[in-house]
């Protein structure tokens, strides 16, 4: 994520050096401000208070990720690509950025996520059978891209995150295997 501004760009560093060390929602607008060494104008300039900061980092993600799922065809061929070749790396750089929207409120997170991004799982479950398999559709759908956003959650909020590259190759493990053959069990009803 590129903030150009300077002084925005220190509150916002500021912010996320603070989040990862104490809970974000025992940090004060006096906290952030102490810590990046600025006046409380040039605070107030930017932000109104922590949490407009966490909505600016979540658009600027959002935008990024927006412009890469943009290029995803109409019949969404090339979605599982343009996720591990062009949103992983964006997701890899701004690790540190999702960590704090994850931490500060994962639920609306996820469900934020899931109702802008769900969309593009929609045509992989074009001939899905709920009474073959015996799961109703928008539970599987659901399941699945959960599936998708852990992941993805489990690799970046590594101490230190393996590269993009390796992840990729995981990634398409944990999504063509079952739980049972990966992790080698039975598990019976």
């Amino acid at each position: 994520m590129l903030i150009t501004n300077k002084s925005k760009r220190k509150i916002v560093m500021s912010f996320l050096n603070i989040s990862a060390q104490q809970d974000i929602n025992t940090i004060s607008t006096n906290d952030i401000i102490d810590n990046a060494n600025i006046s409380r104008g040039t605070f107030y300039n930017h932000f109104k208070n922590k949490i407009d900061i966490v909505h600016f980092i979540e658009e600027n993600i959002s935008e990024s990720l927006d412009a890469e799922f943009d290029s995803v065809d109409k019949g969404n061929s090339n979605f599982f690509h343009i996720l591990t070749e062009n949103v992983f790396p964006i997701v890899y750089d701004d690790r540190e950025y999702i960590k704090v929207l994850y931490k500060f409120y994962e639920p609306e997170l996820f469900s934020f996520l899931q109702s802008h991004y769900e969309k593009f799982l929609i045509p992989y479950f074009d001939h899905y059978d709920e009474n073959k398999v015996g799961i109703p559709k928008y539970f599987t759908l659901s399941f699945f891209f959960r599936v998708i956003l852990d992941a993805i959650m489990a690799w970046i909020s590594q101490p230190i995150p393996i590269p993009t590259e390796e992840f990729r190759k995981i990634f398409y493990k944990l999504i063509n295997n079952s739980m049972t053959e990966i992790c080698g069990i039975v598990i019976r009803e």
